[in-house]
């Protein structure tokens, strides 16, 4: 075989590690915010979303000098991902373990240490997988330009997997999407065995590996560089561990359709931003390419704290702007400021800064305000149950509905006879409304004083104590409470949730306009004996 096919060949084996390399990572991400709503409370949550950046923080310390120096990249890349992979399926079967433990009509708690070491010795295996899945296609892959077609197929699993996770693994509602994660794993892990042989390199003399880029801190001398550190740093903490685990949460208490499908809206944008990042670099320039990733993080904050559908979907489809413009424009100004002989340690710091430390502050953030913005009322008053559902009935004709993915898909394999009644909506108050859209108390308790939905049975007097309650913090009559009324009690206060940290970002991006300048390319290689030089840049 010729090296042009064996090179031709390659492409389609890594393109297949890739999108299994982050469809491991996506089929949880978000999935899990919404799973463990209600079941955990908000700090623990935040707690398990602290296990990747700790991965990435904990794991360079040790498995990278292992495998740079011992053993094959594909076969540390294959040990990983079976560990990774096992302990994702392991999280999946202790939750399945707390749903059957608890009773009929119960609110479901799943036990916070046994997934927080299962997922904290995932994130240990899975984050150093990344490089490590980087060398090999960085290895075999002739031409480095070429890569991104490589690369792209990351964010194509991580699409794949949440739609399949919404429509077939019955989405945020039960944990299977951990399986399905755990499956990949698996599957990945037997499959690094058979990828293109990548030896390590072995030890480099007079080499020191630089894990946290403590080399780069020299480049601290510069005002500029200080400065763009920190707004970017500041801005991450708010980013993506932030907004992945209350974005479930936030589209289900809404009552948004397929709120884990919708999600993939997120890389679709970004499939969108990064491909046009070169061209907005090169024509406004790194500086005020970062200004927009930063501000697009406070945008679609505000946007959040609306009430809408639109306004939904907006904020999802500024994802692609807010991460490509903020995580990778930054990664490019820190290459560019950089001397040849600190790049890589810019580069360790930026990223122990933004994908570790500032993720870990993420997570804590995340679950002070998830904790501190909670539900007006979030049972049945006096009892421990659960409001009932509410189902807009127009969701049986609106367009919406094909949102719904399990159900536009089951519409689809349905028999002929069925499909008529495939869109109706199931047993719920929204059956009970009014011409009015309040809901018709006479009509719900037709057949007795008691009513069931699923598993849960109320009385005449909970449902009526209910409306009562919501009546008295929506300043209506129990007469007159409507489902949105019924569904805005229960939801987490968005809006204070999503204003704290948009203005927090909003400082650091004023700061950085004021003050940040645009980057020069560093001293020349000839150049670089003063590694404490401030690097040139231009004015704003």
């Amino acid at each position: 075989m010729t090296e042009e096919k064996k090179a031709s060949f390659v492409f389609p084996r890594l393109q297949l590690a890739y999108m299994l390399q982050f469809a491991i990572w996506g089929s949880w991400a978000v999935a899990l915010g919404g799973y463990l709503n209600g079941k955990m409370t908000g700090p623990e949550i935040g707690y398990l979303f602290m296990a990747i950046p700790l991965g990435a923080i904990i794991a360079p310390m040790f498995i990278g000098p292992i495998a740079d120096r011992f053993f094959a990249a594909q076969k540390v890349l294959g040990l990983l991902h079976l560990i990774s992979g096992a302990c994702l399926a392991g999280c999946g079967w202790v939750c399945l373990q707390a749903q059957q433990a608890t009773a009929a009509g119960a609110t479901v708690t799943v036990p916070f240490w046994p997934m927080m070491i299962l997922l904290l010795i995932s994130g240990i295996c899975f984050m150093p997988s990344i490089p490590l899945i980087n060398t090999v296609v960085f290895k075999h892959i002739p031409d480095s330009a070429s890569t991104p077609k490589v690369f792209i197929f990351g964010t194509v699993g991580w699409i794949l997997v949440n739609l399949i996770v919404a429509v077939f693994a019955g989405g945020a509602a039960q944990p299977y999407f951990f399986f399905i994660g755990g499956g990949c794993g698996i599957f990945l892990g037997l499959y690094s065995f058979t990828l293109p042989d990548t030896p390590p390199r072995g030890a480099v003399a007079g080499e020191k590996r630089d894990v946290f880029g403590l080399g780069a801190l020299s480049m601290f001398k510069s005002g500029s560089f200080t400065l763009f550190v920190l707004c970017a740093f500041m801005v991450s903490i708010f980013g993506s561990n932030f907004f992945f685990p209350a974005i479930v949460p936030y589209l289900s208490e809404y009552g948004y359709p397929a709120p884990v499908a919708l999600t993939t809206l997120n890389q679709f944008s970004e499939l969108f931003f990064m491909a046009a990042l070169a061209f907005c670099v090169a024509r406004f320039g790194l500086k005020w390419v970062l200004v927009l990733g930063m501000s697009a993080w406070a945008l679609r904050y505000i946007i959040f704290t609306q009430s809408g559908f639109q306004w939904a979907l907006a904020g999802l489809l500024l994802h692609g702007l807010a991460y490509a413009f903020l995580y990778t424009a930054a990664y490019m100004f820190a290459d560019r400021v950089a001397p040849a002989n600190l790049k890589a340690s810019v580069q360790s710091l930026l990223a122990f800064l933004l994908l570790g430390v500032g993720q870990v502050l993420s997570g804590f953030f995340f679950g002070f305000q998830f904790d501190n913005c909670p539900p007006e009322l979030a049972k049945v008053p006096q009892s421990e149950k659960k409001i009932p559902e509410w189902v807009d009935p127009a969701s049986e004709t609106s367009g919406l509905r094909y949102l719904d993915l399990a159900k536009s898909v089951g519409f689809y394999f349905a028999p002929e006879e069925k499909k008529a009644d495939w869109w109706k909506i199931g047993d719920n108050l929204g059956k009970y409304e009014t011409a009015n859209k309040t809901l018709d108390m006479d009509k719900l308790f037709a057949n007795g004083e008691e009513v069931t939905f699923g598993d849960v049975t109320y009385t005449r007097e909970e449902i009526q104590s209910v409306l009562t309650e919501v009546a008295s913090k929506t300043g209506k009559t129990a007469d007159t409470v409507t489902r949105d009324d019924w569904l805005s009690v229960q939801r987490h206060n968005w809006k204070q949730f999503f204003l704290w940290p948009a203005a927090f970002v909003i400082f650091w991006v004023v700061l950085f306009v004021l003050f940040g300048r645009e980057p020069k390319a560093a001293v020349a290689e000839g150049e670089e004996s003063g590694q404490g030089k401030e690097p040139e840049v231009a004015s704003a």
